[in-house]
């Protein structure tokens, strides 16, 4: 079994990489290209799960964080990922930049 640390480098690594990959596009070429969907939604998964792995003892020592939210995102994301909106992923993928650069 993994250490809860993986997880966490794991949740990371996956936000940091999500965050990098939005400074450099744009909304307009994310909803036109399956490449770019497919590189975010699969960010948003692997921090979802990483995030479902880790113990509750955890998030309770962070309970600020909508441990709930984001594990429900995961489980949408792969039980019906045949029924998404990309422009609902783009604003969950788009929304921590959004709030680090204070735009839109």
């Amino acid at each position: 079994m993994r250490h809860e640390s993986a997880y966490v480098r794991d949740a990371l690594r996956a936000i940091d990489e999500l965050d990098d990959f939005v400074r450099q596009t744009s909304r307009e070429r994310f909803l036109a290209s399956l490449l770019e969907q497919s590189y975010v939604f699969h960010r948003l998964v692997i921090f979802g799960e990483a995030i479902n792995r880790l113990a509750g003892t955890f998030q309770q020592k962070y309970s600020a964080l909508p441990w709930t939210q984001i594990i429900a995102l995961r489980n949408r994301l792969v039980h019906a990922y045949f029924d998404l909106d990309m422009e609902i992923v783009w604003g969950i993928a788009s929304s921590r930049h959004r709030k680090r650069s204070g735009g839109n």
